[in-house]
């Protein structure tokens, strides 16, 4: 019944005492002014003002509208401003839902720019792997998310429950290359690269389920199954346990930009070449939120400006 325009027009009224005085600072004609104060009496059976000699004067009622007024009114211009500060990239918080290498490698130096250029944001880290990231952004639980996806050789090895939605804007931050981790000792640390097959009889070191699955592919693909004696989702236990010579294992380009790789461990390229592509992803809705865009393109910058271990780690 009563509406947040019935509590401007009796601030209106207070501040003038005249209907025409209220009119003209809420840019209505002194008739709809009048329709609209008559028909709030009606509603509320009582009346709100009461003509004086010259202009108009709130009733005890109109009264108790105006002390309403004057703590609703403020509170809904404050919502305004913030809700015009996310918008204008003034303000605002942005929730974040990326893996762990990802959350290392890409967002410290985007998150940093974005601090640098627009101060009133803040932002919330959360750390998930990518179905989770999908589903906390499809829930309305973060605003972005940082994901990744395996492929090889130009086909994208996309697992059942990672789908892209129509109403999703992805963009590509990078694409990393898979690296076969071993220990120096190993009998194919010297060759260039190696083929997966002849890792058959290998013992095999294996992260978080996305990293499995990956692995599980990739032998599939040469004709075997992984022996998998050690798992860790940990990237930089990953890294000790293959130096040490207690297996082989797969390792993108981001768990080796964050971790100091230990002198005894060797990268090698596969033959058959394996890639990672990191992404960025939001929903449209969000999309038209400049922050959350800004923020996304500087994780993009980031991720194409990143230097990648590529030529400092076939050493053999």
């Amino acid at each position: 019944m009563i509406e947040v325009k019935h509590l401007r027009l009796m601030a209106a009224i207070d501040r003038h005492g005249t209907l025409s005085g209220a009119a003209r600072e809420l840019g209505l004609s002194q008739p709809a002014i009048t329709q609209q104060m008559q028909r709030l009496e009606r509603d509320l059976a009582t009346p709100l003002v009461t003509k004086q000699s010259r202009g108009v004067t709130l009733t005890s009622a109109g009264r108790v509208l105006l002390r309403h007024a004057a703590q609703v009114l403020p509170a809904l211009q404050r919502a305004e401003s913030e809700i015009a500060a996310i918008a204008g990239l003034r303000g605002g918080e942005i929730r974040i839902s990326a893996f762990a290498s990802g959350a290392a490698a890409l967002l410290p130096k985007a998150l940093a720019r974005m601090a640098q250029e627009h101060p009133g944001i803040s932002f919330r880290l959360g750390e998930a792997e990518t179905e989770q990231s999908l589903e906390l952004l499809r829930k309305g639980d973060c605003e972005i998310a940082l994901v990744y996806e395996y492929h090889s050789e130009g086909m994208t090895m996309r697992r059942p429950d990672l789908q892209h939605d129509p109403d999703e804007i992805w963009q590509i931050a990078m694409e990393e290359h898979i690296w076969l981790a071993m220990p120096r000792s190993h009998p194919l640390a010297a060759d260039a690269e190696v083929n997966v097959a002849d890792l058959s009889g290998a013992r095999w070191i294996s992260g978080c389920p996305s990293c499995q699955g990956n692995l599980v592919d990739v032998c599939s693909v040469a004709g075997f199954r992984p022996d998998i004696t050690y798992e860790t989702d940990d990237y930089i236990a990953l890294q000790g346990l293959a130096a040490a010579g207690l297996g082989v294992a797969l390792l993108p380009d981001l768990m080796l930009t964050v971790t100091r790789r230990d002198t005894d461990l060797v990268l090698k390229p596969l033959s058959q070449k394996r890639y990672r592509r990191v992404s960025v992803v939001t929903t449209k809705a969000l999309g038209a939120v400049p922050g959350v865009m800004e923020t996304m393109q500087a994780i993009v910058d980031v991720g194409g400006s990143l230097l990648l271990p590529q030529s400092v780690t076939q050493d053999s």
